[in-house]
């Protein structure tokens, strides 16, 4: 791999930690770079307060764009205590969106010029993932760079 610097897309699954490990396990080179990638879904605005249906329901949104900031600080600080520890060249990235998480996977590899993507899967059945889509069957077809995408763990 010519270029050494790898994007891991994390958050809080399973998943997510399992290839994490996996990509330190099988592939990490003492020269290579890590960019953590977070890609946490903006919270929408909801169109009624359920406490006061005639105001826009700002205190709402605002509580959870709290609890999000908070969770989201709790995955970096995982994460990024782990990169430390093994004295690994690394950088977090939150790329907060509202549509694709795969797009935003794919925008943040082709900005930070990345060589190889390493993701987890949740492993939906076929049908969820043909209604829903899949982040990893997205990535998979639209990176420009290998893409590892790890299985849900057995």
């Amino acid at each position: 791999m010519t270029n050494k610097k790898v994007l891991i897309a994390v958050d809080a699954s399973e998943q997510a930690e399992f290839a994490f490990n996996w990509y330190f396990e099988h592939i990490h080179g003492e020269n290579n770079e890590v960019v953590l990638v977070h890609c946490p879904e903006t919270p929408s605005l909801p169109a009624l307060s359920l406490t006061h249906p005639m105001n826009v329901p700002y205190e709402e949104w605002q509580g959870a764009m709290v609890k999000q900031h908070e969770a989201v600080n709790k995955i970096e600080s995982h994460y990024q205590a782990q990169c430390i520890h093994m004295k690994v060249k690394h950088s977090v990235k939150i790329m907060p969106h509202q549509g694709s998480p795969g797009a935003a996977i794919i925008k943040m590899a082709e900005d930070e010029e990345v060589g190889m993507i390493v993701m987890g899967s949740r492993g939906h059945g076929k049908i969820r993932r043909t209604i829903l889509g899949s982040v990893s069957d997205y990535v998979l077809h639209h990176a420009h760079v290998p893409v590892i995408v790890c299985p849900p763990m057995k």
